[in-house]
């Protein structure tokens, strides 16, 4: 009888198993959201709130309020990643110290540099000089001056921003130093959205070519170099930024005012816009389920006076 069991096993086991899980594993048919939104004006004031109404149903609602800065909330931009812009450069430098030496500081920026800190890759690297685009202090805080960055950009191409120092050893003054403070690498897109590309704060890298004794420094608030004391040696010493994409675009910001299907939505209240300006509000609801999802977005015009 127990083999007449195990034999009946082999033979059918898998075919019962399927059986009793087939019916659990039907695909469900999904409905695309019967959903609507209205509101009962379509002017307002600067910081009016505006309350949206709801009809219908959807398991998931997120709100685009339609605004482009400081964060984008358009819908048509929810799954932008890039866009040609005009990359834009901006930085605050300070030069301290007693030494009167010139042209201590460089602004650089390479298409072609392998992310490799070391001497020969950094000089074989090519390099193009933007110092000539900015505004350098001369012993207090100075503002770069917006560099356009548009002819460093090449599509599907990583840029490196880099500041060299290079002082010469000095038997009556000790060696400059400079900091760099709020910097600020932004895309601006045609249609005014601001992205940013890389700040203070972003990732860089370090390595000194002529005199490890000095080297650069850097935090989220200011790139640093420290010149060397009197009769210190030549100094060349390199701070270069991670990878650049700089036709980098934020994608919109949604905000969920309906996270599940269980979720009761009627109303739904927006503080306000801080602007003036016409706005498209868009609402994209879901239903889902682990087979499927389908979706309705909809869009309202909104005047702000």
């Amino acid at each position: 009888m127990r083999t007449n069991l195990k034999y009946l096993y082999k033979c059918f086991g898998v075919g019962l198993v399927g059986l009793l899980i087939l019916p659990g594993c039907k695909k469900q048919s999904i409905e695309t959201p019967n959903f609507d939104v209205s509101v009962e004006k379509t002017d307002y004031a600067i910081n009016e709130p505006v309350v949206f109404t709801f009809s219908g149903t959807a398991d998931v609602v997120t709100f685009y309020s339609g605004v482009k800065s400081p964060v984008n909330a358009e819908y048509k931009n929810k799954d932008r990643v890039s866009v040609v812009g005009k990359p834009q450069l901006q930085f605050t430098s300070l030069r301290t110290g007693a030494g009167t030496q010139a042209n201590t500081l460089s602004v650089l920026m390479s298409r072609d540099f392998a992310n490799a800190f070391n001497a020969d890759d950094i000089q074989k690297a090519t390099w193009v000089d933007l110092t000539s685009k900015a505004t350098l202090s001369t012993g207090t805080d100075t503002q770069s001056g917006v560099i356009d960055l548009s002819d460093q950009y090449t599509p599907g191409t990583s840029v490196f921003l880099a500041f060299k120092y290079t002082a010469k050893k000095d038997a009556v003054a000790a060696q400059p130093t400079w900091a760099i403070k709020s910097l600020a690498l932004d895309n601006v897109a045609a249609d005014g959205t601001v992205t940013s590309v890389a700040t203070t704060a972003s990732t860089w890298g370090t390595y000194s070519i002529l005199n490890s004794a000095n080297n650069w420094s850097f935090n989220a608030t200011a790139l640093t170099f420290t010149g060397g004391a009197i009769n210190a040696d030549d100094n060349e010493d390199w701070i270069i930024s991670q990878p650049i994409q700089l036709n980098r675009a934020q994608r919109a910001f949604g905000v969920s005012v309906k996270i599940s299907a269980t979720t009761k939505l009627t109303t739904y209240k927006f503080a306000g816009y801080p602007a003036a300006g016409t706005y498209t509000v868009s609402f994209e609801a879901i239903n889902a389920n682990k087979w499927d999802n389908k979706q309705t977005v909809k869009e309202l015009t909104i005047n702000v006076k």
